[in-house]
């Protein structure tokens, strides 16, 4: 059976490369494949821990028509900066660390594109074809079902629920900015998130089950407050709300990979946190499509994953290959002792601060990912509070993702639904400066507890 559907796949697969775009999709897989293998069988031993970044590299050069203008700028003069620092440092005696600059990111990449399978299984067909329910209700089922399925399938959720939504009706201010608010706070607590995902690779000293639970009320206060807000802002409109129709019988798919990673991180704790949930988030898609539609069916579904949806991911492809080459620029320059910082404390006040320029910077464009990569370096030479730390990376993401006007969320909700980037940013924004009070508070109760 294994064999059968293995052979399917890659043939399926193979009949499907007819484009630039399709190869890249096989490249991104092969990414996947060899930072999962790389991890397994011994970091850079047996495997060199860059062949996955060259991968993804590979990929993005295919990919690198289908990028705006301004993400081309944007990302190049991110890596520019990473190589011109890598420069100099080398030239005052310390090696660029040329295998850490290709495959910085890869593993962070890897987990973001793995979980992006789960968008095949994690809604049921009962749920596709069942009418909309309306009303108060079936709105705040509605914010529950994103906030449940964003946090396993990432922008896949929002993406599946706003279709529906749009479906029925057009796209309305209080549907969109619920439903990227509520999406947002995912990242601030979920482990299959690109946020956590940064962290883990940032911050590998962290505990992940303290910061969950630590991150987690954020997200529940997030979900309160735009539930209170519609009930005292928009009461009118939430008579007529037409909400998704989340069947909760369906809620097994985001428990299943839970529990898969949890098993996987007690029998195999060698491996990364990151590659479990990559493991588990593939073996769960396959294993359901077989259950759903056999061999034929799965390779079919997983084929058209690799070669159609993988490439859709070349935003964050590109963003995150050149934080990675950011972030091995700067720490070349500190090894070579041209960047230091005297040794301060790093305190609620200075976790408040840094959330706070995150945001800031969040709005005028720059990705919450570019700033960790570029800080975390600096930060730990006075060895902060890896919990700490890790709680003001993935508030600060979540606030910063849901005010950016270049965020993946709110450029796939001007893509899709004709809502201008800068005016889903800007309906955010009151939320945000609100969430942030919670933030600063849940910060000095984290730096206390800690």
């Amino acid at each position: 059976m294994r064999k059968k559907c293995a052979f399917l796949l890659l043939h399926s697969a193979v009949t499907m490369v007819k484009t630039p775009s399709a190869y890249a999709g096989l490249l991104l897989f092969l990414m996947i494949l060899s930072s999962i293998i790389d991890d397994v069988i011994g970091r850079g031993i047996f495997w060199p821990d860059w062949i996955a970044g060259g991968c993804g590299w590979l990929a993005a050069l295919l990919l690198l028509k289908n990028v705006s203008v301004p993400q081309r700028w944007q990302t190049g003069l991110i890596a520019s900066t990473g190589i011109l620092l890598m420069i100099i440092a080398t030239l005052n005696g310390t090696p660029a660390d040329i295998p850490g600059a290709i495959g910085n990111n890869a593993a962070l990449l890897t987990m973001i594109a793995s979980v992006g399978f789960l968008r095949l299984v994690a809604i049921s067909d009962s749920d596709q074809v069942s009418t909309l329910p309306v009303g108060p209700a079936a709105f705040y089922k509605t914010l529950i079902g994103v906030s449940l399925f964003g946090s396993v399938i990432n922008i896949s959720a929002p993406i599946l629920f706003a279709d529906r939504l749009a479906a029925q009706d057009k796209l309305g201010r209080l549907a969109s900015q619920s439903l990227t608010r509520i999406f947002s706070g995912c990242s601030a607590w979920s482990p299959f998130f690109g946020g956590m995902a940064a962290v883990l690779t940032y911050v590998p000293s962290m505990k992940l089950q303290f910061v969950m639970l630590a991150c987690f009320p954020f997200a529940v206060a997030g979900v309160l407050v735009v539930g209170l807000e519609a009930h005292l802002r928009y009461r009118h409109r939430l008579e007529k709300f037409y909400g998704y129709p989340v069947q909760f019988s369906s809620m097994w798919i985001p428990a299943s990979l839970a529990v898969l990673v949890m098993i996987l991180s007690k029998l195999c704790p060698h491996w990364s946190v990151l590659t479990c949930i990559s493991i588990s988030a593939i073996l769960l898609t396959v294993v359901v499509l077989l259950v759903r539609g056999g061999v034929g069916k799965a390779a079919g579904s997983l084929s058209s994953q690799i070669t159609v949806q993988l490439p859709r991911m070349v935003n964050e492809l590109l963003l995150f290959l050149a934080a990675g080459v950011l972030a091995a620029g700067i720490g070349s320059v500190i090894g070579s002792g041209l960047i230091s910082i005297p040794v301060l404390e790093f305190h609620y006040l200075e976790a408040s601060a840094l959330v706070f320029a995150m945001v800031l910077l969040s709005m005028v464009g720059i990705h919450p990912v570019v700033t960790v990569s570029g800080v975390t370096p600096l930060l730990m030479t006075f060895s902060p509070d890896p919990e700490l730390l890790a709680v003001s990376y993935l508030l600060a993401w979540s606030l910063g993702t849901c005010a950016s006007p270049l965020s993946g969320t709110h450029l796939v909700f001007q893509g899709r639904y004709g809502i201008p980037s800068w005016k889903g940013a800007l309906w955010n924004w009151p939320y945000v400066a609100m969430m942030s009070g919670f933030a600063f508070v849940l910060l000095y109760v984290v730096d206390r507890v800690g």
